[in-house]
């Protein structure tokens, strides 16, 4: 199926939600969600940023903390000891290059300890409103059902923006990782509500059998 219109109709369907599902008011704010969602929920992060950034409202506070303190803070999220030196080393770097306000472009947000593309991206897109492509397990597994076959998500990042228009990068972005979430399910994708059903090779809705992977 061409993946623009897949786009256009992923769009439409989830028309209402899209958004990313980490909560914040600010690029600081997605910043440090993006970098505690590593391996973790984006709900359990959300409990544990609205305590968070009440105490540490600025990468200046994160920076001038001690490490056991954001470990405190952080608690009980996957790898807690990991991030929170991740979160202050991030922070410091911020402060020093950019005065503490957050970049709006990727280049400069991956010069940023512990900053990947992924979280570069998303941060640009959900905080910036910039045109940005944010590839997680949801959206390569809708993708790779959908018979686009990309081996990792730097693969398929840089392959959509070659695909698509700019414009269409957010689109894709919010709706797929929507799908993947609510019906493009990971064991049990529940395919008989799938508005591409009829069109994608991996749906179990007809006569084909049941897809199942580890995404």
């Amino acid at each position: 199926m061409e993946l623009q219109k897949a786009v256009e109709i992923l769009s439409e369907t989830h028309k209402n939600d899209l958004h990313f599902d980490l909560e914040f008011s600010s690029p600081y704010e997605l910043l440090i969600a993006a970098l505690l969602a590593a391996q973790a929920s984006d709900e359990s992060v959300n409990e544990i940023t609205k305590g968070f950034f009440p105490k540490f409202p600025s990468a200046q506070a994160v920076a001038e903390a001690d490490v056991e303190t954001l470990e405190k803070a952080i608690y009980p999220v996957n790898f807690y000891k990991t991030k929170a030196k991740r979160l202050k080393e991030c922070c410091q770097a911020l402060v020093e290059k950019f005065h503490g306000e957050v970049p709006n472009n990727v280049e400069d947000l991956t010069e940023l300890p512990g900053v990947g593309k992924k979280t570069a991206s998303m941060v640009v897109l959900g905080a910036f409103g910039q045109p940005a492509v944010v590839v997680d397990r949801h959206v390569l597994r809708v993708l790779n059902r959908l018979g686009f076959s990309f081996k990792d998500a730097d693969v398929a990042e840089e392959e959509i923006r070659k695909m698509l228009p700019p414009e269409y990068w957010g689109k894709l972005s919010y709706s797929f990782m929507r799908h993947g979430k609510t019906i493009c399910l990971a064991r049990k994708p529940l395919c008989d509500k799938c508005p591409l059903k009829d069109c994608c090779p991996s749906s179990n809705a007809g006569s084909n059998s049941n897809q199942k992977d580890g995404f």
